[in-house]
């Protein structure tokens, strides 16, 4: 039986033979003998366990799953096959999908992720400083939002500071807890570059921003101030979703995605990034960082609490197809 294993699995390495594969896979999901047969010829290669260092294989040969990793042989090392150690290993693993009885997936030159830059402008801030604009905007490329301002640090870079919670449409009777500033951004050119509408692809949007709190000396006042990041999408013309806010977001809103941390003060910097899928009818995403004191009060002064790095990113990740074997 031996001569026969060691024959088929030379005619799957060489010729990708299937009906070798086929018989290979009976004879290890059928006879003990023939597992232990490959468990042994395979456990003799010294090369291919030091190379793998990991005992999963080996041990999914071992019907009784004592294969020893590296104790000295009883008998001469014989070295069977010559072709390099990653290509055994996916043979093995190749040859025991049948025996596992569970589904696997096998992968061979499947397609990769891609990932892409999408323009959020000034998203460094270092094309000016002084204060946004108040107010929610209603165009591309622009920020806007509550009172915030960029700052130049001593050594020269530039960051947004979150200055005070409020309504971003200006309403004195309605207060909110957060200090939020916005950007609308065009998915047009991502559209145009990947087919969002194929149902055998899934791109996801990922905003990052990179956040710091500085201790102040209202710091008592504020113990749980909270940093996060928020992606909207929509179907509408920035006009439209500027006009309609917050309303739009309930009424019209076609993706979302929210991560928020707590931050204590003078913590150490740290990244926030939200994640969404891009639906296949959305033309805007609106992109928000934001500073929050989580209660609804009048407006309140945030301190020490910067932004930086804002980034959007779209990923596209094929649908693989998956088959159960059992």
């Amino acid at each position: 039986m031996e001569e026969r294993l060691l024959s088929l699995l030379q005619k799957v390495r060489d010729d990708g033979d299937e009906s070798a594969r086929t018989e290979l896979n009976e004879l290890l999901r059928q006879h003990p003998e023939a597992r232990t047969i490959m468990s042994k010829s395979l456990v003799d290669e010294q090369a291919l366990v030091s190379h793998l260092r990991d005992e999963s294989i080996v041990s999914i040969l071992d019907a009784e799953g004592q294969v020893v990793k590296s104790q000295p042989l009883t008998r001469p090392t014989r070295r069977i096959f010559a072709w390099p150690q990653q290509i055994a290993a996916a043979l093995v693993a190749g040859a025991m999908v049948g025996l596992l009885g569970v589904g696997v997936v096998w992968a061979v030159k499947s397609p990769q992720s891609q990932a892409r830059p999408i323009q959020i402008a000034n998203g460094d801030f270092e094309t000016f400083s002084g204060p946004i604009e108040i107010g929610f905007p209603s165009h591309f490329g622009t920020w806007g939002g509550n009172p915030a301002e960029v700052i130049e640090e001593a050594d020269g870079n530039r960051m947004l500071r979150l200055l005070k919670t409020g309504n971003v449409n200006g309403e004195s009777n309605d207060f909110a807890s957060n200090c939020s500033v916005f950007q609308l951004v065009d998915l047009s050119s991502i559209r145009e570059q990947w087919e969002t509408e194929n149902s055998e692809t899934q791109i996801t949007l990922n905003l990052s921003a990179r956040f710091r709190r500085e201790s102040t000396p209202t710091d008592a006042e504020l113990p749980k101030l909270a940093g996060s990041c928020r992606i909207y999408l929509f179907n509408l013309k920035p006009e439209a979703i500027a006009k309609e806010w917050p309303r739009v977001i309930s009424e019209h809103g076609v993706g979302f995605g929210k991560k928020e941390i707590k931050f204590t003060p003078g913590a150490k910097p740290a990244t926030i990034t939200a994640s969404c899928l891009l639906e296949s009818d959305a033309t805007v995403a609106l992109v928000v960082v934001a500073a929050s004191t989580k209660s609804r009060a009048a407006p309140v002064d945030l301190g020490g609490f910067f932004v930086d790095d804002i980034q959007l990113t779209a990923i596209q990740r094929p649908t693989l197809p998956v088959h159960f074997l059992k």
